[in-house]
């Protein structure tokens, strides 16, 4: 299945000939899907804006400036917070788009952040919380319920706000929820951190970093409008595999050791399909040959992930996988006798205040 705006992403010069009506398509949906930025920097790169019509060109200056100065004011938080954790004792790590920016990667450019993800060690997080509220740092006035959601069922703290950063900070412990059925043992990956540009900041080895967005999109997120997460993976595919002849194997191996297998699957499905990316021949042969339950996942998320028609509302059999994919992300978030109760109170508080914080 293939959109041409998606594909133009990776192949900018496809978007020579397009009419004014393709180009407001693909506006609109990069815009809807938060790609849009991404498609003006690769236009830029290519030497391509002559060729885009007023209209869309305009469109297109204006996202890219914006992406530009949010990464700017992310970069700056993230020097803020590595100054306010330097004492920690403990290492510093940069999660999912912030570590694309810092490590400088061909798809940080046109990201739109509006958060900062980061990672210490468990037995470092309490720590970590004192000195960020030392510094300015606030958490989100929690009932009970919720403060123990995150404090004993979450991967993360309550997301923080600065008066001073526009930017919402997610402070993880784990790059997965430690009640699901698939739990990561973190020292491993503590263990092979690689340096970046900003200073006192790491980033997760090459591998760990696709493996972390492929459960992130295929566990841990919510299923719908997620075609920018495809196209992460792609990136981060194609970049580390370039660098590396060894990479697919090492990933593979990593991905077995984790219980990562099933997420790794499915994005080399889908990045294959929808982004025509490289895979290596031996994760190519294991995506054949996946069994009859994985396929039924990749067509229940190939409903979900399909960006909706403009104009019109979701078809039923969509929003049908939806509902199921939903419902799988909370059962991997914990276990019934804990998930249903959850569920209710979220419900019961949605009824009290309808209006989202």
């Amino acid at each position: 299945m293939t959109w041409p705006w998606l594909q133009a992403l990776g192949r900018p010069e496809l978007v020579r000939g397009w009419s004014l009506a393709q180009w407001q398509e693909a506006t609109r949906q990069l815009r809807r899907l938060r790609l849009l930025a991404r498609l003006a920097e690769a236009l830029e790169a290519a030497g391509l804006n002559p060729s885009v019509p007023e209209p869309a060109a305009r469109l297109l200056l204006a996202e890219r400036q914006t992406s530009r100065y949010r990464r700017r004011v992310v970069s700056w938080a993230a020097t803020r917070i590595a100054r306010t954790l330097q004492d920690l004792g403990a290492p510093l790590v940069l999660l999912k788009g912030s570590a694309y920016l810092a490590q400088e990667l061909p798809i940080a450019a046109g990201r739109l952040p509006s958060d900062l993800d980061i990672l210490v060690p468990r037995d470092a997080l309490q720590r970590a919380q004192t000195m960020l509220v030392a510094e300015g740092w606030q958490e989100p006035d929690l009932d009970e319920h919720d403060r123990r959601y995150y404090h004993d069922w979450s991967h993360e703290v309550p997301p923080m706000q600065h008066p001073m950063h526009p930017v919402e900070l997610d402070l993880h412990h784990n790059i997965l929820p430690p009640l699901g059925p698939v739990t990561i043992d973190m020292p491993p990956l503590l263990d092979d951190l690689h340096a970046c540009s900003w200073p006192g900041w790491s980033a997760l080895a090459p591998v760990d970093q696709v493996l972390h967005s492929a459960a992130h999109l295929f566990f841990d997120s919510e299923p719908l409008e997620r075609v920018r997460d495809l196209v992460d993976l792609d990136g981060l595919i194609r970049h580390f595999a370039a660098s590396d002849p060894g990479f697919f194997t090492t990933l593979q191996q990593r991905a077995q050791a984790l219980g990562l297998m099933e997420p790794l699957l499915l994005a080399a499905y889908f990045c294959r399909a929808w982004l025509q990316t490289p895979i290596d021949e031996t994760l190519a042969e294991r995506v054949r040959k996946a069994s009859v339950s994985h396929r039924l996942l990749r067509t229940l998320f190939a409903a979900v992930l399909a960006p909706a028609e403009l104009d019109r509302p979701r078809p039923w059999r969509q929003r049908l996988a939806a509902s199921l994919i939903l419902w799988r992300y909370h059962l991997r978030r914990m276990p019934l006798r804990l998930l249903v109760p959850h569920l209710w109170h979220k419900l019961h508080k949605a009824r009290l205040d309808p209006t989202p914080p």
